[in-house]
């Protein structure tokens, strides 16, 4: 290669006098070369060294040697598992288990074969030794007195599956007490959950398409299972359920499990596991998981430190403090329950924490508020972030928003905004966000500090208050629970309550623990939590007065529709019967139109056909033509010349002489342009060699006749047009260099023949003055002069086309058809 280089670079220098330099600066670039490869082979070797080294390093001689009597080491794992496992075909698998052991191998040096196959199938074979163990399974006891286990090095989430829409049961496994719930039946842990559980009704299914399809149908209410069944429902693009909740029996912690015999080979991989490093662990997952990593990763939360973990064990306890009226973010229920979306998040985040929580009633936010600076509380799960209260609260960082608007009586024009307000009594709740900002930001309102949302409504319905600015969906559910529907969202508010966590200044680890909670939540728990609470019906006291008026009108009305339903259907009946007439009717011309198209196509064939028969008769009338030019006035007019000659070469006298060379040389034009006229009406290399050598002759002729410099470029290995195509074709080069030589003007001129993408391609180009191919073309007329028509008249016998192109100077032609 350095000579190959050495030569070219050689090659590119003009002169004999700097060839030592040459030489000289060649074997230089050759040395540089040789140098860096021989480096980086070193480099190489050492990292080579190294890493066997360090591989050296991980296990002791006894282990190693273990290995070596032992080359072979096989695991099975189960394949309905994606994507930890996934079938491609042929026997082969990918999925996070193979890059997992892949991974692991490389820190042991050694090679780890997996197979994949139903799990129960797997187990049995591991039981039986024809398998070495299993990896991403369980440490279960009862498969302890056939098996060994390493450390677990992975976390399988259960989640729970329901149908979009469905309700979103209570927390736990327990809130599906008297449901029917599929899982997954080759999975024992999920089994033995279920079991654990007498009142429900557990269905076992063979597959993640069989558990979507008895969710879907409604043969289960319910399902349980691993992140493997929503990547199926993904990759399979089914809608229509999903994973709504994590449950908090689920975690499972997976290792590999070993034959009873090989306590060796498990204080190998032992020491394999322990090497990988939490960065290579978390490129496995986000490769697998992506965001969903949550799903494979530690415990949830993630990333709590011993001293929070600490805590969590010192405080076991949580009191809580909600307002009480301010549903449906959070409120007591008729049996005095809390509930509501904080009530939800923050129950959320206490399963998976092992934290209790109590919830302490108030008759108030107000009253809430001062239990936690009493220190009554531990915790606010809803609070909005103000300036006064970052000094007071220690603050989350926000989990959900919902605006602030201003409600008022319906008969009010709408008001706008905020300013529409000054001078005007506003209700506001006490201690809320709102009752801060506009007390801050708004002095000229006159604000009427009240208990509660419901309180506020009613000032605004008794005329205590103008308005009323608070939260939009608390105020919207009020105002549907309650019947106010005289009170409408009558302006806009640049406020926003965001809500996070509150807690005491001096508990800052509780504030980082639960903003941990927060951020472990999935996106879809946090919508299931939303969308429950925010689409709840709101059950309103029926009038029946009203319903009897409201009857009696739907009555009237249904009768009014019931006579409009009968002259409907009667003037349906007759649209239908004269659909049906114009229907036959159109079938009738559907089936004329068909058959006269039918003769159309056929005599455009026929047309098609003569059009070439005719154009091939021309040709042939042309070679008979210039055939009979040969056999006999050309004849005749050669033996007159040779007779002539004979004569000019005794004369009798100079005058005679003279007489016979001007006969001579008249003779010899004439010869010369029957000659041509003969090429010109066909030349005969067209029937003997061929297209290609015609176009070359065509060029020739060009050249020697009319002075213009044109040359034929042909690419080898041409594929040879049939004979009526090469007729067509030759009539349209012999057309287009016509006109080169009649209008263009042109000096130079080239004829191409070249195969592109499946076709031939005929190339007329010029150096002449050119012409815009856009600009309206003259008609052609009756005394000649069609040109470029009569070329495309041809060309569509052969389904060919002809594009101008313009060029930098003239104008090129170019004529596409089909190599076939």
């Amino acid at each position: 290669m350095d000579l190959l280089l050495c030569t070219a670079e050689n090659a590119a220098m003009t002169t004999e006098r700097d060839a030592p330099l040459q030489s000289t600066a060649c074997d230089r670039r050759r040395a540089i070369r040789a140098l860096l490869v021989i480096g980086l082979v070193w480099l190489s070797l050492v990292r080579g060294v190294v890493a066997e080294d360090n591989r050296a390093d991980l296990l002791a001689p006894d282990e190693r040697a273990w290995l070596d009597a032992h080359p072979r080491i096989l695991l099975g794992v189960g394949a309905e598992w994606a994507p930890w496992v996934i079938p491609v075909g042929e026997g082969r698998i990918a999925g996070f288990a193979v890059d997992h052991l892949r991974l692991l191998g490389d820190k042991l040096g050694i090679e780890i074969g997996l197979k994949a196959g139903p799990w129960h199938e797997m187990v049995a074979a591991a039981e039986e030794r024809r398998l070495d163990g299993l990896t991403l399974a369980a440490p279960l006891p009862e498969r302890g007195d056939r098996f060994l286990f390493t450390e677990d090095f992975h976390t399988v989430h259960l989640f729970l599956y329901l149908r979009d829409g469905d309700p979103l049961p209570p927390p736990g496994l327990a809130g599906l007490n008297g449901r029917r719930v599929g899982y997954l039946q080759e999975v024992l842990r999920e089994r033995k959950l279920l079991e654990g559980q007498a009142s429900i009704e557990a269905v076992p299914l063979p597959s993640q398409a069989a558990l979507a399809e008895a969710l879907l149908t409604g043969a289960v209410d319910a399902a349980i299972g691993s992140y493997a069944l929503e990547y199926w429902r993904a990759s399979n693009g089914v809608l229509g359920f999903g994973p709504k909740r994590m449950l908090s029996e689920g975690p499972a912690r997976l290792g590999i499990s070993i034959r009873k015999d090989w306590p060796e080979l498990v204080g190998i991989l032992d020491k394999g596991l322990a090497a990988i490093t939490a960065e290579e662990s978390a490129v496995l997952n986000r490769r697998w998981f992506g965001r969903a990593d949550v799903f494979s990763g530690g415990s949830v939360p993630t990333g709590l430190s011993a001293d929070e973990k600490r805590w969590i064990a010192d405080h076991p306890v949580l009191r809580v403090g909600i307002d009480p009226t301010w549903a449906p973010i959070e409120f007591f229920d008729e049996q005095r329950r809390p509930q509501g979306i904080s009530v939800a998040y923050i129950r959320l985040i206490a399963e998976r924490l092992g934290l209790r929580l109590e919830f302490v009633e108030a008759r108030s936010w107000a009253a809430a508020v001062a239990q936690f600076h009493r220190r009554q509380l531990d915790l606010l799960p809803a609070v909005a972030a103000t300036p006064s209260r970052r000094q007071r609260f220690d603050l989350t960082d926000p989990y959900v928003s919902f605006p602030a608007a201003i409600f008022a009586a319906a008969d009010v024009a709408y008001l706008g905004g905020i300013e529409a307000l000054q001078g005007k009594v506003v209700a506001v709740i006490e201690s809320e966000a709102v009752h801060d900002w506009l007390r801050e930001q708004e002095p000229k309102i006159q604000l009427l500090p009240v208990a509660d949302t419901p309180a506020a409504l009613r000032a605004v319905a008794r005329g205590d208050a103008f308005a009323f600015v608070g939260n939009l969906a608390a105020t919207s559910y009020y105002i549907g629970a309650s019947g106010l529907t005289e009170i409408k969202v009558l302006g806009e508010t640049p406020f926003v309550y965001r809500l996070g966590m509150a807690v005491h200044r001096d508990e800052p680890m509780l504030a980082t623990i639960l903003q941990k909670g927060l951020d472990a939540i999935p996106r879809y728990e946090r919508d299931a939590i939303y969308n429950d609470w925010i689409s709840i019906r709101y059950r309103v006291e029926a009038d029946w007065g009203l319903l009897l008026r409201v009857a009696a009108g739907a009555a009237l009305l249904l009768a009014i529709v019931g006579w409009w339903a009968f002259s409907l259907s009667r003037e349906v009946q007759r649209r239908r019967r004269a659909e049906a007439a114009l229907a036959e009717l159109s079938r009738g011309l559907d089936q004329a139109l068909a058959e006269r198209t039918h003769e159309l196509a056929g005599a455009n064939i026929r047309l098609r056909r003569l059009a070439v028969d005719l154009s091939l008769s021309d040709e042939a009338a042309r070679a008979r033509l210039a055939g009979e030019l040969h056999d006999s006035p050309m004849q005749k007019l050669a033996l007159a010349q040779i007779q002539v000659e004979s004569a000019a070469r005794d004369p009798d006298d100079p005058e005679t002489a003279e007489l016979l060379g001007a006969g001579q040389a008249l003779l010899s034009e004439a010869i010369a342009e029957l000659r041509t006229l003969q090429f010109d009406l066909s030349p005969p290399l067209l029937a003997r060699q061929g297209l290609a050598a015609a176009l070359a002759w065509l060029a020739e002729s060009t050249q020697a006749r009319w002075g213009i410099r044109m040359t034929c470029a042909l690419d080898p290995d041409l594929p040879q047009p049939g004979h009526e195509a090469s007729v067509i074709l030759f009539q349209c080069a012999r057309e287009l260099v016509y006109n080169l030589i009649k209008h263009a003007r042109a000096s130079r001129g080239t004829i191409r023949l070249q195969a592109r993408e499946g076709c031939l391609e005929l190339i007329v180009e010029d150096d002449g003055i050119g012409f815009d191919p856009n600009a309206p073309q003259p008609r052609p007329r009756p005394d000649g002069g069609f040109g470029l028509h009569s070329v495309r008249e041809r060309l569509a016998l052969i389904a060919g086309d002809l594009a101008v192109e313009p060029s930098a100077p003239g104008t090129r032609v170019r004529i596409r058809f089909p190599a076939d």
